[in-house]
């Protein structure tokens, strides 16, 4: 079993977007529906946009899409400049560039608190769920609860992550390759809890 952890973990660090980060987790509370809007779906063979497009699906404008995957990609990072001397508190992850599903629910990560100096730029990676982020600090990810970017007092944003959310797309019971949640050709159309 740990061997296939290692094996996942070392091929999600593969697909993982060059100084970002990702989650096979999706953002937010229960779990979301998809919707597609436009006539035909290209699928990737893995979730990002240079990756090959390896079939082409016909599909009804409106029709609901399953999938039992996803990649919550941070592309490029945002940062949050320190006001004064604080401390993130929250699950530090370590010097990762990606997170499995597993890993993030199986509460092997510490909860602490990382000092932040006055002037020092943190990496603001993703929004997670209730008032909580990804953020990098000296190069250890932290699942900060709750998120500094919005405690205005103490953090300054200066630019927000650049996100990609792709889901791997079923079609009677079988993974046929992933798709882009762009809110264009695939959206989201509500939750279940």
């Amino acid at each position: 079993m740990r061997a296939l952890t290692f094996v996942a973990a070392v091929v999600l660090l593969a697909q993982a977007p060059r100084g970002g980060f990702q989650i096979e987790v999706w953002p937010g509370e229960g779990r979301p529906q998809f919707q597609v809007m436009a006539n035909e779906l290209a699928i990737h063979e893995t979730p990002s946009s240079s990756a090959r497009i390896v079939r082409r699906l016909s599909v009804a404008r409106g029709q609901e899409i399953a999938f039992d995957e996803t990649r919550y990609r941070t592309t490029e990072s945002g940062h949050l400049q320190v006001l004064a001397p604080t401390r993130i508190t929250g699950r530090v992850l370590g010097a990762v560039r990606s997170l499995s599903r597993d890993a993030y629910y199986m509460g092997q990560f510490p909860q602490q608190g990382v000092a932040c100096k006055q002037g020092e730029v943190i990496e603001y990676l993703q929004d997670r769920a209730e008032g909580t982020c990804f953020v990098r600090v000296h190069d250890e990810v932290v699942d900060a609860d709750p998120c500094p970017a919005p405690n205005n007092q103490t953090f300054r944003l200066g630019s927000k992550p650049k996100i990609e959310w792709w889901i791997r797309v079923v079609v009677d019971r079988v993974p046929v390759g992933w798709v882009m949640v762009d809110g264009k050709v695939v959206k989201e159309s509500g939750r279940t809890f």
